[in-house]
Parts: C-alpha cells; structure tokens; sequence
C-alpha cells in the first residue's frame, strides 16, 4: 500500500481529483502547515519550565 502524498506526487495530473485541489495549492497548504507546526512547537518550548538540577 503506498502512502497517500506519494499517490499525490506520482500522478500529478489525477492529483485534482485525488484531492479536490490542484498539486500547487496542495504543496502550498504543506508548507503552511509545516510553518505552523513548528511556530506552535517554538511557543511550546518557549513556555517551558526548566529545573537545573
């Protein structure tokens, strides 16, 4: 069974119909999730309590 984003990316023309989105705003959606992950990932360790042990 091959994973869903390697679907996407070997039949780019049936990507559409695939995902109801074109491949460009499907990449441009990735990207902006990434961003976000690692902003929130960032506020998280920023938020931190650290104990010196």
């Amino acid at each position: 069974m091959t994973s869903p984003l390697a679907r996407i990316e070997s039949y780019l023309q049936e990507s559409k119909r695939l995902i109801a989105i074109k491949y460009e705003d499907f990449i441009t959606l990735v990207e902006l999730a990434e961003k976000r992950y690692l902003e929130k990932q960032a506020e998280v360790e920023k938020r931190k309590i650290r104990l010196i042990v």
